[in-house]
């Protein structure tokens, strides 16, 4: 933070630090406020850390313990279901700060009070990334437009909730920050390109649906890149390669197969758009559909001879199947079996999945400032779709969603007429790919990546705004 301190003339550090202290306020309020056990009809949960932010800490707390037992680090923890870094980063802090996740683990009742560094550190590490994002990017952008792009980064109020939760969003926007100042800086040579494919695969390991992203980076250093583009791309996809190739290693390790792809993404599509498409075909009521999986994917496993236990507590969905399969490797034959099924429901009803992905992905452009209130004060968002509070939010949503589209609308406009081909490319790359690798499921918190990259229309437009009225 010397930086900060030292370059007082300017506008845009004063605001990370001003915007540090903000976010940490905010931290401290939902520590002092929601970092609670709530008990109702369903039993107990903890008002912040539930759902998927449960699973990332609690696996990161079973890494953690397999440290401390002397087990080595690529053979710890569960499969690599779903995203790889965010348990990690949460047993590395655990680890650090000694915090432990449960006050009683037979009972998984989850402690309270411990878990501020945790926080604090994921604040320090958002708002250094655009630290490091401004000191790249100052010789590309002016002054004016700069402030503006920082302001947004810092304070937009979709972005600026997460850094105060336990979601994986706020690092996720970290190593975008890093990676989109790595590629707009001026000053190229190969330890940048490396650089770059080295966030870019971190960047995956966050979410694995990032892990395709170094492909329009490649394109768009293809056409804009003065430097040899053999080897500048070479030490890019070397960089990337480090990260993949350490992933698969450690899955190796401790399943004996290599593999890099998290194992959710086979069934991404089956577990959260299927069943609604079916069921509105169907007219199937209730869990009807899942059922009928659970008993397929059940004669599956034994017509294929698939060691699995038989659970007592089993409630008929495929995935108490899945979770009861004896090796791992077995896992990801489950896995492509419904990757196959899957793809025979949209061969079947083509038009059905179209209209569901396309109604979805019109829903997920909405701006939701509100989700990290309704997710501290509902037990689960199912619950808070259904609420009187979500309707009386969605007019405020709409009207802020059209004001900051708008505004963003008229700064592409002036890129544009610029013929800033160059800044445009990288970013509606940006926002095609991670839109579209999203919009079919239609929750808004998975557009927010796309979204990131609106600062840069946001601040063009500002900084062109406060110019004409000077």
């Amino acid at each position: 933070m010397n930086y900060l301190i030292n370059k007082k003339k300017s506008f845009s550090s004063i605001l990370i630090l001003f915007s540090l202290i903000l976010s940490i306020m905010f931290l401290n309020h939902n520590l002092k406020n929601y970092d609670k056990i709530i008990f109702d009809e369903n039993g107990s949960y903890h008002q912040m850390i539930k759902s998927d932010a449960l699973r990332y800490l609690s696996h990161g707390d079973e890494i953690r313990k397999d440290l401390d037992r002397g087990i080595d680090f690529f053979e710890t923890g569960r499969e690599n279901f779903t995203k790889y870094l965010p348990p990690r980063i949460a047993a590395l802090i655990f680890k650090v700060f000694d915090i432990e996740l449960y006050k009683n683990f037979e009972t998984k009742e989850i402690n309270t009070g411990v878990f501020k560094p945790y926080l604090y550190i994921q604040c320090l590490v958002y708002f250094f990334s655009i630290l490091i994002f401004y000191i790249l990017t100052k010789s590309y952008f002016n002054k004016i437009t700069l402030n503006f792009i920082i302001f947004f980064l810092c304070l937009e109020p979709t972005i600026f909730q997460y850094h105060a939760t336990f979601w994986s969003e706020s690092f996720f926007f970290s190593f975008q920050i890093i990676i989109i100042g790595l590629i707009l800086s001026k000053k190229k040579n190969n330890l940048l390109f490396f650089l770059t494919g080295f966030f870019i695969g971190v960047l995956s390991l966050q979410k694995q649906y990032a892990i395709f992203y170094i492909i329009p980076v490649i394109i768009y250093f293809s056409f804009f890149n003065p430097r040899n583009k053999i080897i500048s791309l070479s030490f890019l996809i070397f960089g990337f390669l480090i990260t993949q190739i350490f992933v698969g290693y450690n899955n190796f390790k401790r399943s004996g197969v290599f593999y890099i792809l998290a194992n959710d993404n086979n069934i991404a599509f089956h577990l959260d758009l299927v069943p609604k498409v079916i069921n509105r075909i169907k007219g199937y009521s209730g869990n009807e559909f899942v059922i009928k999986e659970a008993k397929a994917m059940k004669e599956w496993l034994m017509v294929n001879s698939i060691e699995f236990r038989e659970d007592p507590n089993n409630k008929n969905h495929y995935m108490h199947y899945r979770k009861n399969i004896v090796n791992e490797k077995d896992k990801l034959k489950f896995d492509k079996e419904i990757r196959s099924r899957t793809l025979k429901y949209v061969k079947k009803y083509p038009l059905e999945f179209t209209y569901t992905m396309v109604k979805n992905g019109t829903h997920i452009v909405l701006l939701n400032p509100f989700h990290i209130y309704s997710d501290h004060n509902f037990a689960s968002g199912e619950i808070y779709y259904v609420s009187k509070k979500h309707d009386q939010l969605v007019p405020f949503r709409i009207i802020y969603t059209l004001i900051i589209y708008c505004i963003c609308l008229y700064g592409f406009y002036i890129f544009f007429l610029e013929k800033n081909y160059q800044l445009l490319t990288i970013l509606l790359l940006s926002i095609i790919y991670f839109y579209g690798l999203s919009f079919w499921h239609g929750n808004t918190r998975y557009f927010l990546p796309a979204y990131l990259y609106f600062a840069f229309f946001f601040g063009r437009s500002l900084e062109k705004f406060t110019c004409s009225l000077k």
